[in-house]
């Protein structure tokens, strides 16, 4: 394996330029203006397809841990290329510019970024000079925006994204790969799940006092049958309130959506449904934005199976004594596998509650 070197100066240098740029996620209102580079905020550029590696900033001996950083953005290259990389020394992969792997390609690594105990790595297969420079310019980490769609991907209606999202982990350098495997979590859902769901609606009516009442319950349980890995690639980051939120998309084609798609509740002869969470102020145990996008998605698999097949009991009776009393007592229960895809998600606060809407678009392949 051949390793390129850095001269010695020239790296000290780009570390130091990019060391005292201090910003990340979950910036306060005096820090969002600090400049950061443009790899962290869109990995993805264009033809460059860039991954990012965290590490804690030293090592157990107390090293600045850049080896650490590297080796974990290398790992999600080599994952999505399906590339085989062979060990390699933690010191060489500190001081290396380049990794000419046995494949026959060579991986470029741009300067570091730090910040807050966390060092950052940027892996991208080799590029030519132009791109790697625009992923170097500084720019600074948006704000999410939801109802402005701000940035633009919050409201772009992409079938082949999906909405990972981390608040503040115990360690930090674990926050990003955190975002991703909730992200990998809603896929597995979508994929296929078990969908158990029990419903009952009590109604009650009495003539004589004037009085109507309904009550209504729900004991549901939805599990993902399948657990993959999905290939899907960080394409752009955006915070809200300490909350790292990310635009996550998948290895296939989005489907052509028409303009009124959403009035519709068959799109072509499939089933579209709507989930939700939040509205009315239910808040999940934890009060996390990744929970409440979780149980929106859950929500519309539980529609999605009660299309597919539904067993209702029912009990009523009707009494008279001085007026009429009616009480009637009903019984649903779904137990189907469910297939769907993520049309859009919408996300938003109300009181500083997330609140989360979905639509899932039901899978040809439905079992």
């Amino acid at each position: 394996m051949k390793l390129t070197r850095f001269p010695p100066f020239l790296l000290l240098s780009a570390l130091l330029i990019l060391s005292g740029c201090n910003a990340t996620i979950g910036l306060n209102k005096s820090q969002q203006n600090i400049h950061i580079p443009s790899w962290f905020v869109k990995p993805i550029q264009k033809d460059t397809v860039g991954f990012i590696g965290a590490a804690t900033k030293y090592d157990s001996q107390g090293r600045i841990n850049i080896a650490g950083s590297r080796k974990a953005a290398l790992v999600k290259l080599q994952s999505y290329h399906q590339l085989s990389i062979t060990n390699i020394d933690k010191q060489l992969l500190t001081d290396a510019a380049k990794l000419h792997l046995p494949s026959g390609n060579t991986v470029r690594f741009l300067p570091e970024f730090f910040y807050q105990g966390v060092v950052y790595s940027y892996a991208t297969l080799e590029q030519d000079q132009f791109s790697l420079s625009q992923q170097q310019t500084l720019t600074s980490l948006s704000r999410c925006e939801f109802k402005q769609c701000n940035p633009e991907w919050l409201c772009d209606e992409q079938s082949n994204t999906i909405t990972g999202v981390s608040f503040y982990t115990a360690t930090p350098s674990q926050q990003l790969l955190m975002a991703q495997q909730n992200a990998n979590l809603i896929a597995d859902l979508l994929t296929k799940s078990q969908v158990h769901a029990t419903e009952f609606i009590s109604q009650s009516a009495d003539t004589n006092a004037n009085r109507h009442s309904t009550s209504f319950n729900q004991q549901s349980d939805v599990k993902a049958t399948v657990k993959q890995h999905h290939a899907m690639l960080l394409s752009e980051l955006c915070e809200y309130q300490g909350t790292l939120i990310g635009n996550f998309v998948l290895p296939k084609a989005p489907l052509a959506l028409q303009e009124n798609w959403r009035s519709l509740s068959v799109y072509q002869d499939r089933s579209v449904i709507q989930g939700s969470f939040g509205q009315g102020g239910t808040m999940s145990s934890d009060l996390l934005l990744s929970s409440a996008i979780e149980l929106a998605i859950k929500d519309a698999l539980i529609e999605l199976a009660k299309i597919k097949g539904i067993a209702i009991e029912n009990t009523s009776s009707l009494s008279f004594n001085d007026g009429a009393y009616f009480l009637s007592k009903s019984k649903m229960t779904v137990d189907e596998q469910v297939s769907g895809q993520l049309l859009d998600i919408r996300l938003s606060y109300q009181k500083d509650n997330p609140v989360v809407n979905v639509w899932v678009l039901e899978n040809n392949n439905q079992l």
